[in-house]
């Protein structure tokens, strides 16, 4: 087994772990809709660049990865956000 394979295992169960607490603190109104959206697609920038961190990517490296994660999320949020808010329309918890 690799040297790096427990501890992305480890970031991906605490990715998947605070899914749930997100999807109570949104379900109760503690956090709003646009928030919830940025939380999801926010996990695209932590894996990155965790995953970059673990595995030892060079600074240049890091900075790409992180960059392009980054973009994806700021172009993912808004369907991130149309989906919480045709979910809270539904009466239905927020889609991952």
């Amino acid at each position: 087994m690799s040297p790096t394979t427990l501890p992305l295992v480890a970031l991906t169960l605490l990715l998947v772990a605070t899914r749930s607490l997100e999807e109570r603190w949104w379900k109760a109104g503690r956090i709003s809709d646009r928030f919830a959206a940025w939380l999801i697609v926010g996990r695209l920038v932590v894996l990155g660049v965790g995953f970059g961190l673990i595995v030892g990517l060079e600074l240049p490296q890091l900075l790409l990865v992180a960059a392009g994660a980054t973009i994806a999320a700021v172009v993912l949020e808004p369907v991130a956000e149309r989906r919480i808010v045709a979910a809270r329309e539904r009466g239905v918890s927020p889609p991952a």
